[in-house]
């Protein structure tokens, strides 16, 4: 890491950066989330949109890290059970994503926030979360996209790869090694892969405002209420598209 992205690099968050304790990362990442106001405004936001996707019944959070969507949730009368490969919590399940301890059949929704750009084998995940989802039950993902601006954002400005050449295998990887292309790639050859879930809808979203508030990771580069502001100004269509949205919003359903 460049000196200058160090520099950036949230207080909380410094003084951990590469030294390898995921557990210690994950409770800064907490902080930063009752700390900063912004990531919370722009979560919430995608939260809302997921929110209105959700079938009726059980919810399952894969990868749920610091339970925000857990909190997010109940605070609206919804229960959410929580599952990640790291103990944390507000870790309802600590397990791997490919071996759910979850019956066949038995779920509704399956919703995973920055998580699946994390798996080794994320079409493996998906056609596991197929298995066990009911009829009509959907998964449900926000994830990064790599478009034609989302390319330079991620290459240059974000500290996660962009590796299009990427394959599925059953090599070991590190949790917190992210590839901003695998959702990409995998929501392209999911329905030709998986063939009982099929794209119920894909939004675009983000240009702007979420680089500029440096997510967990960074320091924001302008006031909140600056970058709220221009959050807003981007949910005209003209930003969300696949040549210069950053996020994409996605919902899978499995047939009936």
């Amino acid at each position: 890491m460049s000196p200058l992205k160090h520099a950036l690099l949230n207080p909380e968050v410094r003084p951990l950066w590469g030294n390898g304790d995921e557990a210690q990362l994950l409770a800064a990442y907490e902080r930063v989330w009752s700390r900063k106001t912004i990531i919370r405004q722009l979560y919430e936001t995608w939260y809302e949109r997921i929110a209105t996707e959700l079938q009726p019944g059980s919810i399952i959070e894969v990868g749920a890290g610091t339970g925000n969507l857990k909190r997010w949730l109940k605070a609206r009368g919804r229960a959410c059970w929580t599952l990640d490969i790291l103990p944390g919590k507000y870790v309802d399940v600590q397990a791997d994503a490919l071996q759910m301890p979850l019956a066949a059949g038995s779920v509704d929704n399956i919703v995973m926030v920055d998580a699946l750009h994390h798996f080794a084998r994320p079409l493996a995940f998906l056609k596991h979360a197929a298995e066990v989802l009911r009829p009509r039950g959907r998964i449900l993902l926000i994830e990064p996209y790599v478009s034609v601006w989302g390319r330079f954002v991620y290459r240059y400005l974000h500290h996660e790869r962009v590796d299009f050449d990427f394959g599925e295998s059953t090599a070991s990887k590190e949790a917190w090694d992210g590839n901003a292309a695998i959702p990409r790639l995998t929501l392209a050859r999911v329905e030709q892969e998986i063939h009982d879930l099929r794209i119920r809808r894909i939004n675009y979203c983000e240009f702007l405002a979420y680089p500029l508030s440096g997510g967990f990771s960074y320091r924001s580069l302008l006031p909140g209420p600056v970058l709220l502001a221009l959050h807003r100004l981007e949910q005209a269509r003209l930003f969300q598209n696949r040549t210069l949205s950053l996020r994409v919003i996605a919902v899978l359903e499995k047939s009936a």
